[in-house]
C-alpha cells in the first residue's frame, strides 16, 4: 500500500540539499515557459498552434528534471526545452494513445452538453412564444432535458476523471522505457495505476493545505512547493515501478529546505 506520508518524507529525503535548486529549476521553468507564450501570442493564427504544440513536450521536460532530481543526476535549468524536444514525437505519441483510451468518456461529454444546450435553448425559445398549453409542455419537455443533459455532463465529466487518473503515470513511464510504444506506455500506466488511484489523489489532495498557504506568500513559496509536489508524484511511481535505474552521475547542492 502507498502511504502518502512516506511518500512526502521520501521527497523531503530526495530534496535535502537540492531546495534552492529545485526553487530555481522552477523559476526558470516559469519565466521561460512565459516569455515563449508571450512572443508567440504576438504572431497572429501560427503563434498558439506552435505554442500548443509544444506545450505538452516542455512541460515533459520539466517533469523529467524533477525525475533526474530525485534520482540525484546531472540538471540544467533549460533541460526542460533539450529533454522535450528530443521527445517530442514521443510525447505527442503517448498523448495520442491516451485520447484513444479517454474516447468513451470524451464522447459522453460532447453529447451531454449538446442534450443540455438543447434543453436550455428550446426551452428559452418556447418561453418567448406567446403561452399556450403545448408551448408550455413543449417548454417543460425542453427543461426536462436540460436537467438530464446537467446530470449526464457531471457524471461524464466525473467518469472522464476517474478513468483520466489510470493514465496519469504514462510520461514517467515514458521517460524510463522510450523504447516502448505509445499504446504499451499507456497500458502500463493503467496496469499500474490500477487499485491506486485513490491513493495518487490523495496525495494531491495533502498539499492543499500548502497551496493555501502559499497564497500569503503572493505564491513565491510556489517555488518550492511545486518541486516537494513533483517529486512526491515522482516517489509514488517508483513506488509502484519498483526497482529503479541508478547508473547516474550523482550532483550535490547545499540550499534550504521546507518544513
Amino acid at each position: 500500500m502507498v502511504v502518502s506520508s512516506e511518500l512526502r518524507a521520501n521527497a523531503r529525503e530526495a530534496l535535502k540539499g537540492k531546495w534552492g535548486k529545485a526553487a530555481l529549476l522552477t523559476l526558470f521553468y516559469s519565466l521561460i515557459t512565459f516569455a515563449i507564450a508571450f512572443l508567440l501570442n504576438l504572431v497572429p493564427f501560427i503563434g498558439p498552434i506552435v505554442q500548443l504544440l509544444i506545450n505538452l513536450p516542455i512541460s515533459f521536460g520539466f517533469l523529467v528534471m524533477f525525475i533526474k532530481l530525485r534520482r540525484d543526476e546531472e540538471v540544467n535549468y533549460t533541460d526542460f526545452l533539450s529533454i522535450g524536444f528530443s521527445y517530442f514525437g514521443k510525447v505527442w505519441g503517448v498523448f495520442g494513445n491516451m485520447l484513444l483510451k479517454m474516447i468513451v468518456p470524451v464522447v459522453l461529454v460532447i453529447i451531454f452538453v449538446v442534450i443540455f444546450s438543447v434543453g436550455v435553448f428550446g426551452g428559452v425559445s418556447m418561453l418567448s412564444v406567446y403561452n399556450t398549453n403545448i408551448h408550455a409542455s413543449t417548454s417543460a419537455g425542453f427543461g426536462g432535458l436540460a436537467i438530464v443533459g446537467f446530470i449526464g455532463y457531471i457524471a461524464s465529466i466525473i467518469y472522464a476523471i476517474v478513468k483520466g487518473y489510470l493514465y496519469s503515470l504514462s510520461y514517467y513511464v515514458l521517460y524510463d522505457n522510450p523504447d516502448m510504444s505509445g499504446k504499451e506506455i499507456v497500458q502500463t500506466s493503467e496496469d499500474m495505476m490500477r487499485g491506486n488511484r485513490w491513493s495518487f489523489f490523495w496525495l494531491g489532495l495533502t498539499f492543499i493545505g500548502w497551496v493555501i498557504l502559499s497564497m500569503f506568500t503572493l505564491y513565491i513559496g510556489l517555488l518550492w512547493l511545486i518541486p516537494y509536489i513533483m517529486v512526491s508524484f515522482v516517489c509514488f511511481y517508483e513506488a509502484l515501478a519498483g526497482d529503479r535505474p541508478s547508473e547516474k552521475p550523482v550532483e550535490n547542492n547545499d540550499n534550504n529546505p521546507i518544513a
